[in-house]
C-alpha cells in the first residue's frame, strides 16, 4: 500500500500566498474527521483517535468519534500524525503536515492517509477542514504486500533501503499488538526451483529476525515462510521469455494475517482474500 502525499492548494482565496502571508503566523485548522470502513464505506462510530505532534514529539490530544466526527485543532507550522483505532480493525496512521509550505511555498498543507472532503473558512485566521480516514477490518488470510523490500541478486542480506521499509512494518505490528502474521518471501522463476525455495526462506527469516530484534516483537507473533517461485502473479514461469519488469512483479514480500488475539484469547475472524498495500 503506497502512501500518496496530497498537496492541498487553497482555492477559496483570491489573494496570493504572499498577500495573505502577513496574517498567517497564527493560522489554525479545525480538522473535523470521520472514520469509515474502507471496504463497505460504513461510518465507524466510536473510533478512537490520537493526535501526535511530530514537530514537538508528543501526543497532544485524543478524541472518540461521536455523532460522526472527532475534531482537532491544528496549528500552522506543525506536522501531525493521526492514529485511528477501532476494535478488530487495523490501526490506521495518517498525516496532516501544516508545515510543508516551508519546503514548497506553493503548498498550504499536505496530507497522506486521509481524504479531504471539504475546506471552508470559519474565521479570519482559521479554516475548517472536513476529512475522512478509512480503516480496514482484520480478516483471516488477508495479505498485505510490503513495498520496496529489495535484495541484491541471489543474496538474502538485508539492504539499508529494505530496513527502512521493515521499520514501517514494525510500526504496523506495534500499532496492532493483537495480530499474528506470516511474513512470506517470493522469488521470480529464474534459477532452479530448489534454489529459489531456499533463497526465499532465508530472505523471510532475516526479515523476521530484523523485525523481532529491532521492534521488540514477540517471536510467536510473526513467522517466516519462503514460497520460492510457487505463487507467481503472472505468466513468467520457467521457460517463458519475460522482461525484467515482468519478473519484478513476482519478487515480493507479503504479510498474511494468521490470527488475532485480545488479552491472550484468540478471536475468531472472518476469512478474507484481500491483497492490499501494507503501509497505513
Amino acid at each position: 500500500m503506497k502512501t500518496i502525499l496530497i498537496c492541498i492548494l487553497w482555492i477559496c482565496f483570491l489573494g496570493s500566498f504572499a498577500q495573505t502571508k502577513r496574517n498567517d503566523s497564527n493560522k489554525t485548522y479545525l480538522l473535523k474527521l470521520r472514520a469509515f470502513d474502507s471496504d463497505n464505506q460504513a461510518n465507524l462510530e466510536g473510533t478512537y483517535m490520537k493526535l501526535f505532534n511530530r514537530t514537538k514529539g508528543k501526543v497532544i490530544d485524543s478524541a472518540m468519534v461521536k455523532n460522526g466526527f472527532a475534531t482537532f485543532k491544528l496549528d500552522k507550522g506543525n506536522d501531525y500524525d493521526i492514529v485511528g483505532q477501532f476494535d478488530q480493525y487495523m490501526t490506521r496512521r495518517a498525516n496532516f503536515n501544516a508545515a510543508c509550505y516551508l519546503q514548497d511555498p506553493k503548498k498550504i498543507f499536505c496530507v497522506s492517509g486521509i481524504i479531504i472532503e471539504n475546506i471552508s473558512k470559519i474565521a479570519d485566521n482559521s479554516d475548517l477542514v472536513e476529512a475522512a480516514i478509512g480503516l480496514k477490518k482484520i480478516n483471516l488470510n488477508d495479505i498485505y504486500q510490503v513495498e520496496n523490500i529489495h535484495y541484491d541478486f541471489s543474496k538474502w542480506t538485508l539492504r539499508e533501503d529494505a530496513k527502512k521499509e521493515l521499520d514501517n512494518l514494525i510500526l504496523i505490528l506495534q500499532d496492532n499488538p493483537g495480530i499474528v502474521v506470516e511474513l512470506g518471501s517470493h522469488t521470480d522463476s529464474r534459477a532452479s526451483t530448489e534454489f529459489n525455495q531456499t533463497l526465499s526462506q532465508k530472505r523471510a527469516e532475516v526479515a523476521v529476525e530484523y523485525i523481532v530484534w529491532n521492534g521488540n516483537i514477540p517471536k510467536e507473533r510473526i513467522t517466516a515462510k519462503g514460497y520460492g517461485e510457487t505463487q507467481l502473479l503472472n505468466h513468467c514461469k520457467d521457460g517463458v521469455n519475460c522482461s525484467e519488469k515482468e519478473h519484478a512483479v513476482n519478487r515480493r514480500t507479503e504479510i498474511k494475517i494468521l490470527g488475532y488475539v485480545v488479552n491472550g484469547t484468540p478471536v475468531e475472524l472472518k476469512r478474507g482474500t484481500a491483497i492490499t498495500g501494507a503501509k497505513n
